[in-house]
């Protein structure tokens, strides 16, 4: 079988929090032990389709004598925590053997009082995983409890997506050794494993209910997460057997939920294989080496996983996108951080503080024969677990066959146990579908996630979720929990079509170029253009800006728009940048500058600008241009200008640049550089193209163009098609079905014929993207249910804001814009009448890349990992194409601390990814987006610590 994943998770020490091991680490730890066990020792892997879990011939530990439930209740409740409390607590231990002394410790938060007897409700068992891990301190404290620890580590706040808000919650520190959990038989520690673990959960239960006679009947959940994907099902096989023999222990056991869990050794593992690759994390080598040399455990795999763990770099493993926790970061810096994400990355600190407190085990009756070592997150006394199986489907074809409810869930961007290993797991099974793939909505009727219902269990994925789910998305996790009581199918969002059309090109930019060249006197125009001050701009700006129009076509009437913002730093020797937007159609204006990376961004009043403290202009003079002629102000006389294309764009642009830079004189001289994204993905590489054509004509003006950068940049139409519906697959947003028939029906090699059954694949694909937000497909639409963020770069309303702002009068005024007033329904960040009567598009422009490759100049693709449009798949399958050798291989970029994205230097092209970061970069991730830019500048790969 494949060898258990990357010995990197078990050297990178506390990803997640700042102490000892927590769930992921130790999940990769024992899976990593298991793998070498089981290659030393193949006879020694267990079955567990053989194994009976039903304890049948065990001697069951049941307790005459279990207390009383008032024994356990928190009279005064948790210290610390808030008021009012609405709700009960208990907490103690439940003897499970009586010779041995072995007693796990629990706490038990009643649903929360106001609408009936609590036992009423379900009651939920929650278990973490590990194994080792205290479900304590990882559930209640940290995901689905009613309080969570403050920063302090001794007082608590209410957690407003708690659980118990619907149900019962029962938390179990399990097996002995665990948490507060003990046995007085220390041997016990070295002997636990899946088998006495479920034995011991079971007992547990029986006497639990003892104690709470009055939840006997209550319908009971068993849900978790980790490695209680095997805890789970093998506990609901026992009680599902022992109620069938137990008239008076009968457990009402409806359904299990299980989220991230384990299931499947070989399917998990090549599922974190695929999932590494498809969100940019490992190389091209790397990923081929893991699957060449992986099956089983040997020394060429170990030096490929070491390889891996270089790549890799220090990201957390439960949240690829979330913060590390950072000790030295003050207390408004985490504030900040948790105000952000919804979550501080550092609780678990906090919660180990404070478990740790003696007021605290007092208060909670644990502790309470002083155990030799103080409480962690995951256990460091167990010692090697005696017994796993390789497989959950032989016990899941029982739980199908008992017909209880079964819900698998997903977070999407973990991966210790992802997304892709668990559809792998679940199409090991071959399940008839039931209901299809569809996206379900969270109460701001944002997608939440996807789901698919089979003849036997529902799988759902939890959009932007991590490892430990509640703790990462808690609005979206609880709304599913909702869902799993009311039996819930959310209705798929309103369907949207996105078009898009390639035609044989007819002639090519460099043609275009070979046209008289238009140059006009441009005397004092430059003073004219001058931008004394934007209506609503903060004090103290210390560059100038300058705005207005450069005709390129007199007779045609055709003049372009453009703003330039002077670098705030050495204006006189930083570079100069030409930044364009795509579409084709888009503004570079009201997209790049006041969106993405110029001086300022508008605030929600459509009136106001604030200052962008990441702008591009701290490091270059960054000039704007809104090309072709009927994008945002840029217009035309003539109205059959507007439909245009590819080659008269970068005719225009090439004019423009002419013109622009005999009106700014002294940045003729000065280091030039192309970037741009999306669409300029053609822009940039045509418009390059011209420039150095026309450098080798002796009277023509020579612009000393250094280098191109294009972020998710559309480059050849095969790789875009292909990347894009596998990146939407690998990132679980279509389903098994639809990408298999899109791989099965569609050829997008140019000039293939598109088919009938393509089509259809393609637009049900479609149709689920269309959902969400393509572009950055963890973030929110805008609308007026989705709650504006608190403190973030990324406002998803942030285009209205702009749109207002620039069709004001007196900011067009300033701007010396629309002059005449005349632009056709205003100024718009895309005109959709280009885009529909686009002329001219090359298939690919993968060979001007190569052409530009070979002069010499730096040619840089850029990628933010979360773009479903142009996605970061993509740009790796076209450079693919290109079958150029690795200069420096892969590596992880830093920025503050965190894993910025990753890079690669080919040979005279560099690969560089942002995570975290949609289509529009800079919007997404601003700080990150200003180092990868600093460095390609500095003609330096992005700083590898």
């Amino acid at each position: 079988m494949f060898t258990i994943f990357f010995i990197l998770f078990l050297q990178i020490p506390s990803l997640c929090h700042g102490f000892g091991k927590d769930q992921a680490t130790s999940l990769m730890a024992f899976r990593r032990a298991k793998t070498i066990h089981a290659s030393e020792n193949p006879s020694s892997v267990m079955d567990f389709s053989a194994m009976e879990m039903s304890l049948k011939d065990e001697k069951m530990s049941a307790i005459e004598d279990v207390g009383k439930m008032e024994d356990d209740l928190l009279k005064e409740g948790l210290p610390g925590q808030p008021f009012p409390v609405l709700f009960k607590q208990y907490a103690g231990y439940v003897n499970v053997d009586k010779i041995k002394g072995r007693s796990l410790f629990y706490y038990f938060a009643e649903a929360a009082h106001g609408d009936g007897d609590p036992s009423s409700k379900p009651l939920i068992l929650w278990l973490n995983g590990g194994p080792g891990c205290s479900s304590l301190g990882y559930g209640a404290m940290m995901e689905l409890g009613p309080f969570g620890v403050n920063p302090d580590g001794r007082t608590l706040y209410s957690r407003k997506f708690s659980w118990n808000r619907v149900a019962n919650l029962l938390f179990l520190e399990s097996p002995a050794g665990v948490g507060f959990s003990y046995s007085n038989t220390t041997t016990d520690y070295e002997i636990s494993g899946d088998k006495t673990t479920a034995q011991d959960s079971y007992t547990f239960l029986i006497n639990w209910f003892k104690k709470f006679p009055h939840f006997k009947s209550s319908d009971f959940y068993i849900m978790g997460e980790s490695y209680a994907g095997y805890y789970i099902p093998e506990l609901a096989d026992v009680i599902i057997h022992r109620n069938k023999i137990e008239s008076t222990s009968k457990i009402q056991l409806k359904g299990i939920m299980i989220g991230n869990g384990i299931m499947n050794d070989v399917t998990d593992v090549r599922g974190t294989y695929d999932f590494l690759w498809s969100h940019a994390l490992i190389s091209d080598e790397t990923y081929q080496r893991l699957k060449e040399n992986c099956r089983i455990e040997t020394k060429i795999c170990e030096e490929y996983e070491e390889i891996g763990k270089t790549e890799f770099g220090r990201i957390d493993t439960s949240n690829i996108y979330g913060p590390l926790c950072s000790t030295s970061a003050g207390k408004s810096s985490r504030l900040r951080t948790q105000l952000v994400l919804g979550y501080d990355p550092c609780e678990g600190d906090y919660i180990r503080t404070y478990l740790n407190l003696p007021q605290v085990q007092r208060a909670i009756h644990a502790n309470q024969t002083n155990l030799p070592n103080t409480w962690e997150l995951c256990s460091e006394v167990i010692g090697n677990w005696k017994d796993s199986p390789s497989t959950m489907y032989p016990i899941y074809k029982r739980l199908f066959a008992s017909g209880i409810q079964i819900l698998l869930y997903s977070g999407d961007v973990d991966v210790i146990v992802s997304v892709t290993s668990t559809r792998y797991s679940i199409d090991g099974m071959n399940l008839k579908i039931i209901k299809p793939w569809h996206p379900w909505l969270d109460e701001y009727k944002d997608v939440g996630g996807y789901e698919v219902v089979y003849d036997g269990l529902t799988f759902a994925t939890v959009r932007d979720g991590g490892h430990q789910v509640p703790e990462y998305q808690p609005q979206r996790a609880f709304a599913l929990l909702k869902s799993e009581y009311a039996i819930k199918k959310f209705l798929q969002a309103q369907r949207l079509k996105r078009s898009a059309k390639h035609v044989n090109v007819k002639k090519s930019a460099a043609d275009d170029g070979k046209s008289t060249l238009y140059i006009g006197s441009q005397d004092g125009l430059k003073d004219a253009d001058k931008v004394s001050s934007l209506p609503g701009q903060p004090h103290r700006v210390n560059f100038h800006q300058y705005a207005g129009y450069v005709t390129v076509d007199p007779n045609a009437g055709r003049a372009l728009f453009y703003y330039f913002a002077e670098s705030e730093n050495s204006s006189s020797t930083a570079p100069l940048v030409l930044w364009l937007n795509g579409g084709p159609g888009c503004s570079s204006f009201g997209n790049g500058a006041m969106k993405e990376l110029g001086p300022f961004r508008v605030r929600k009043d459509g009136k106001n600008l604030f200052k962008n403290e990441y702008s591009w202009n701290t490091v270059a003079n960054v000039l704007f241009l809104e090309s072709p002629a009927g994008v945002g102000f840029s217009y035309s006389n003539t109205t059959s200008d507007y439909v245009v294309g590819d080659s008269r764009t970068a005719a225009d642009s090439y004019t423009f640049l002419v013109n622009w830079l005999e009106r700014f004189p002294e940045y003729k001289t000065r280091d030039f550089y192309l970037t741009g994204e999306s669409y300029a993905g053609h822009y940039v590489p045509q418009l390059a193209q011209l420039i150095l054509q026309n450098n080798q004509k002796t009277n023509q003006t020579f612009i000393n163009l250094k280098g191109i950068a294009i972020g998710n940049a559309y480059i050849d139409y095969e790789t875009e098609y292909k990347g894009m519906y596998d990146y939407a697959w690998t990132h679980a947003l279509i389903s098994d079905e639809i990408h298999e028939g899109i791989l099965s029906n569609c050829n997008f090699v140019s000039g293939s014929t598109i088919t009938e059954a393509c089509l259809e694949y393609t637009e049900q694909a479609d149709e689920l993207l269309n959902t969400i937000d393509q572009y950055g497909i963890y973030a929110p639409f805008c609308s007026s249910s989705t709650p504006p963020p608190k403190i973030s770069e990324y406002d998803p309303c942030a285009g209205e804001y702009i749109s207002s702002y620039l069709n004001t009068p007196h900011v067009q005024k300033s701007l010396h814009a629309n002059a005449s007033g005349s632009l056709p329904g205003g100024w718009h960040s895309c005109n959709n009448f280009i885009f529909d009567n686009w002329e001219d598009e090359p298939n690919s422009v993968l060979p001007i890349i190569t052409q530009l490759m070979a002069t010499g100049i730096r040619v840089w693709l850029y990628s933010g990992d979360t773009d479903a449009v142009v996605p970061v798949t993509t740009t790796r399958y076209s450079i693919n194409k290109l079958k150029i050798p690795v200069k420096s291989p892969w590596y992880p970029w830093y920025y503050q601390g965190e894993v910025g994205g990753f890079a690669e230097e080919y040979q005279n092209l560099t690969l560089v990814t942002i995570r975290g970061a949609g289509h529009l970069v800079p919007s997404y991730e601003p700080g990150r987006a200003l180092t990868f830019f600093t460095s390609f500048l500095q003609g330096k790969l992005p700083p590898p610590a």
